[in-house]
C-alpha cells in the first residue's frame, strides 16, 4: 500500500507539470490579411488539422485558430499550412476496398495543406484515413492535386491511374528535366520534392524547402540500472499468510527505444531486457501432526530475466529537457534460480513461477541522454499452485544513461 501511494503521489505530482503547454514562435494570417506575431502548439499534424492552438504571449489566453478565422498559419522554415479550397479525390486506397473505377473522384474540400515546397513551383500535402494526397501549383495558378489511384484493372490484378506523371511533365518546362525525369517519379514525398526543387534551381526560382525539419524516426539504446523495493506475502490453505519483509534489491536494464516519426518524438515504443533480484526470510509458526507447533525459516529468492515491453510519451518542457509516461507488459523469460525452500517443512517448498504483470513509469530526460524513472508493478503470483496464493509487489527507481 506504501509504494501504491508513493507512485501515485509522484504521478499526479508529476501531470501537474504536463499541464504546462509549450508553444513555440509563429504567425498566423487572419480572413482579413492580417499578419500576426504569436507562439504555436506545433502539434507535428500528420494530415490537415482543422484547428490549432496559440497565443499571442508566453503568459497569454491559449486561442484557437480554424477554419473560419485563420486563411494560413505557420513557424519560419519549420512548418507552414494553408486555407484551400480544392478539389480532391474521395477514393479509399485500402486493397479490401478498392473498385474497378479509374477515375478519380473528385470533391471540393476546404481545408489547411501543409507545405512542403513554396516557389514558383510548390508543393502540398494532407493526410486522411492514411492515405497521402499531394498538391501542386505553379506561379499564381490554381492548386490542384497530383492524381495517384489504385483501382481493380480485373478481379484479381491491381492497376494504377498516375495522371500525376502527366500533369507535373506537361507544367513544368526546363532543359535539365527530361522525359525519364517523370516517367520514373514515384507518388512519394522525398521522390516529389527533389522533382519540385530541381525544377525550381533550374529557373533560378528562390524556393523555401519545409521538409528539412520534418520528424524522423530515431532509435535509443539505454543502459539502465537501478533499485527495486519489493514485497511477497504467501497464503497456503489452512496456514496464516506469510508477509515477507520489504526487499531492496537490484535491476539492470537495456532499453532499445523506437521513437515514431510523427507529433513530434511525443510517442515511442521500446523493449528492456532486465536482470532484477529479490531475497528475503521468515521465521513462520506452523501446526505438525495437528497439536505440534514448529518453527521453520522459509526464504523466498527471485531472480529473472525480465521482458517489459511498452509504450512511452513524453511531454517536453523545452529542447533538453522532457518528462514522460509509460505503460508496459512485463513477461519473465528465464528464471534464474528462484525458489521458495523452508528449513524443515517439505510443504514450503515451492517452485516459482510468476504470472504476467503491468508497469506504468514516470519520468525525465534531459539532453536525450540522461533520464531518471519511478516504475510500479502491478501485484502478480509467484507460485503457480492450486492451494496456494501469492502476491508479488515491485517498485523500482531507474537511471538511464543512452548511448546512441
Amino acid at each position: 500500500m506504501k509504494l501504491n501511494l508513493l507512485f501515485l503521489t509522484i504521478l499526479f505530482s508529476t501531470l501537474n507539470v504536463f499541464s504546462q503547454t509549450i508553444f513555440e514562435p509563429g504567425y498566423i494570417i487572419k480572413t482579413n490579411g492580417v499578419k500576426v506575431d504569436c507562439l504555436i502548439k506545433n502539434e507535428d499534424w500528420k494530415g490537415s488539422p482543422t484547428t490549432f492552438d496559440y497565443k499571442l504571449e508566453e503568459n497569454g489566453e491559449i486561442k484557437t485558430g480554424t477554419l473560419n478565422n485563420v486563411i494560413e498559419f505557420g513557424s519560419v522554415q519549420s512548418f507552414k499550412y494553408l486555407k484551400a479550397t480544392v478539389n480532391i479525390d474521395q477514393s479509399n486506397d485500402n486493397i479490401n476496398d478498392l473498385t474497378d473505377v479509374r477515375n478519380p473522384e473528385m470533391k471540393e474540400e476546404t481545408l489547411f495543406l501543409k507545405t512542403l515546397i513554396e516557389g514558383k513551383a510548390s508543393l502540398y500535402y494532407t493526410e486522411n484515413d492514411k492515405i497521402k494526397r499531394y498538391f501542386y501549383k505553379l506561379d499564381d495558378g490554381e492548386i490542384e492535386q497530383l492524381i495517384y489511384k489504385r483501382y481493380l484493372a480485373t478481379p484479381t490484378k491491381i492497376g494504377v491511374n498516375e495522371r500525376y506523371k502527366q500533369q507535373l511533365a506537361t507544367t513544368l518546362n526546363c532543359s535539365k528535366l527530361n522525359e525519364s525525369s517523370f516517367e520514373n517519379l514515384e507518388y512519394k514525398v522525398g521522390k516529389l520534392v527533389k522533382l519540385i526543387t530541381n525544377y525550381n534551381n533550374c529557373i533560378n526560382s528562390e524556393t523555401v524547402v519545409f521538409t528539412k525539419n520534418i520528424q524522423k524516426a530515431k532509435f535509443n539504446l539505454t543502459l539502465r540500472p537501478g533499485v527495486t523495493f519489493s514485497s511477497l506475502s504467501i497464503l497456503k490453505s489452512g496456514d496464516e499468510r506469510i508477509d515477507f519483509d520489504t526487499n531492496t534489491g537490484i535491476r539492470i536494464g537495456l532499453e532499445a527505444e523506437y521513437v515514431l516519426p510523427f507529433n513530434n518524438g511525443k510517442w515511442s515504443i521500446f523493449i528492456e531486457p532486465t536482470y532484477r533480484n529479490y531475497k528475503s526470510e521468515k521465521e513462520f509458526l506452523y501446526v505438525d501432526f495437528l497439536t505440534i507447533k514448529k518453527t521453520t525459516l522459509i526464504t523466498a529468492e527471485y531472480n529473472s530475466i525480465e521482458l517489459p515491453l511498452g509504450a512511452r510519451h513524453y511531454m517536453f518542457v523545452n529542447q533538453d529537457a522532457a518528462f514522460f509516461l509509460n505503460a508496459a507488459i512485463i513477461v519473465d523469460v528465464a528464471m534464474m534460480d528462484s525458489k521458495v525452500v523452508s528449513s524443515n517443512e517439505n510443504g514450503y517448498d515451492l517452485d516459482v513461477d510468476a504470472d504476467v504483470a503491468i508497469a506504468l513509469g514516470v519520468g525525465f530526460r534531459f539532453k536525450n541522454r540522461y533520464s531518471i524513472e519511478a516504475r510500479y508493478h502491478t501485484s502478480r503470483q509467484l507460485l503457480n499452485y492450486d492451494s496456494i496464493d501469492s502476491s508479488y509487489n515491485s517498485f523500482a527507481l531507474i537511471a538511464g544513461f543512452n548511448f546512441l
